[in-house]
């Protein structure tokens, strides 16, 4: 049993703990506030919060003595210290992080693709980020700046396959497999594809809408992709070419009509806002050659190059309007005569233009009569300054069809004289000849032999001749042919396997077995 001495105490400390703040003693009363203020950082730090309560515990006994108190008040200077500078810290690597983020939005805005990644990559250091978000943002400076393997592994990260993942990377992998679709017809992955599809984010955006079109269209199912290219063209007019084609791939004629005359309206619209566009220029050309305005449409082409001299695609476009007017006037009353000249106006802007090329040998080929009007024509042409180069190489042709084979050499002489780069067309054509179902091989090795002599180093060229020689069964020739092309050949392996069939009949096995090793 207690004395009533330690009655008296127990009493007397129960009711001093339970007691109002006014009468806890001196130090209670101050310090209760303070106490109550310094134990909200507990809330964010517990290991700080939880020793500066301990502390504060300690200062608010009625038992401290004012020498305690001046003892602990260096600990709690340094403790406040502690915790203001992690607070400050923490807020402005947060802080930063956003900053970082936004700036890095503005530079990629900006164009300045460099600085928009270091921008960036510090972002990803900061707390307080959507870090998906600067990922994405990531990639796309990568991509912006042409660095197309780093943007699509950040894509890819971001949008896994069978994972919803970040609705923009989706929709950026979807248009990116749409547009090799559009240029190569083949997809890796139609699953895959149709999953980012399905999981993008502005499912309504024209390019998705395009994106959905060539899917279906890769897929087979041309009703719906007809559709989304419809959706599609509501802000690319363009696509009505695509709905167009898709059209004509079902049979459906009159629809075809519809949509080349919707395209031409709507293009023809878009060009005359912007005439300065080539791009407006090249496309409104292009409805104007599929609805067979061909004069309008070599006009607009002719103005885009002379605006833009190198761009390739005004120059097959334009040879392509050549052909189908070479196809118009064959068939009507001028024959063939008149008609010849458009192939060789073809060829000129486009010297591998492959129908050009296959319509020369044909015509030139399909009868005595044909042959010598088309000889005619391109003297005349040669005469009036209107075909030099490429009149000379095509009478060159003409001539060894015709089996005139010392005229033959001196015109091709002159054409890749007047113009080197056609020696592309004597390689283009030289390999189609040898690919004919009943081959004109002498005429394909001389058109093969006036490439090589222009270009002695080109493998292409020389692999080209190798063939000929080959089909015609000079395996010597063609094995010193390929093994030349082999020395500069970016793609060896195919030249390698040729080599080892051709030692084989020459009746050194070893050696083609080295070579079919190499190539594995």
């Amino acid at each position: 049993m207690f004395g009533w001495w330690q009655r008296y105490r127990l009493r007397r400390q129960m009711r001093a703990s339970s007691a109002p703040p006014g009468q806890r003693g001196f130090w209670g009363t101050v310090l209760s506030p303070v106490t109550w203020i310094l134990s909200l950082p507990g809330r964010l730090f517990s290991g700080l919060g939880h020793s500066a309560q301990t502390l504060m515990d300690f200062l608010a006994s009625s038992r401290r003595s004012p020498k305690d108190l001046l003892l602990a008040v260096p600990a709690m200077l340094a403790l406040v210290a502690v915790m203001a500078a992690t607070a400050m810290g923490h807020s402005k690597q947060s802080g930063n992080g956003q900053r970082y983020w936004i700036r890095g939005n503005q530079l990629l805005q900006d164009g300045d693709h460099a600085a928009a990644q270091d921008m960036l990559r510090k972002a990803l250091g900061g707390d307080n980020i959507n870090r998906r978000d600067v990922v994405f943002s990531l990639a796309r400076a990568y991509e912006d700046a042409g660095d197309a393997q780093r943007a699509d592994a950040l894509m890819e990260s971001l949008a896994t396959v069978g994972t919803a993942g970040h609705p923009s990377a989706h929709r950026y992998l979807a248009i990116r497999t749409a547009r090799q679709v559009a240029a190569t017809k083949q997809v890796d992955d139609l699953v895959a594809w149709q999953w980012h599809l399905s999981h993008a984010d502005q499912p309504e955006s024209p390019e998705l809408q395009k994106s959905w079109g060539y899917y279906y269209l890769i897929a087979g199912d041309l009703e719906s992709s007809a559709d989304h290219f419809r959706r599609a063209a509501e802000d690319d007019p363009s696509m009505w070419l695509q709905v167009a084609e898709i059209q004509a791939r079902m049979n459906d004629m009159d629809a075809v009509r519809v949509s080349l005359a919707t395209a031409r309206q709507q293009l023809e619209k878009q060009f005359l806002k912007d005439p300065a566009n080539n791009q407006n220029r090249l496309l409104y050309a292009t409805s104007l050659f599929y609805i067979g305005d061909l004069p309008n449409a070599e006009r607009l082409l002719k103005q885009g190059i002379d605006q833009q001299e190198d761009d390739a695609s005004f120059r097959k476009l334009l040879a392509a309007v050549f052909v189908r007017m070479f196809d118009v006037e064959a068939a009507g009353d001028g024959g063939i005569g008149k008609a010849f000249r458009y192939l060789a106006y073809a060829l000129q802007y486009d010297p591998g233009y492959q129908p050009a090329l296959q319509r020369l040998v044909t015509v030139a080929r399909s009868s005595p009569d044909r042959l010598d009007i088309s000889r005619k024509i391109m003297r005349k042409l040669i005469a009036d300054g209107e075909a030099s180069a490429m009149g000379h190489f095509a009478l060159g042709s003409l001539e060894w069809i015709a089996g005139n084979q010392d005229l033959a050499k001196l015109n091709m002489t002159q054409a890749i004289t007047l113009d080197p780069k056609l020696a592309v067309v004597a390689n283009n054509l030289a390999y189609l000849m040898a690919q004919e179902e009943s081959p004109d091989l002498d005429s394909a090795l001389n058109l093969a032999d006036q490439a090589v002599d222009a270009e002695p180093g080109n493998a292409d060229f020389l692999d080209t001749r190798a063939m000929v020689h080959k089909q015609r069964g000079d395996m010597a020739a063609a094995a010193a042919d390929y093994q030349r092309a082999l020395e500069s050949s970016t793609n060896p392996n195919p030249i390698r396997m040729e080599l080892a069939e051709i030692y084989d009949q020459l009746g050194d096995p070893e050696m083609a077995a080295q070579f079919r090793a190499a190539a594995q």
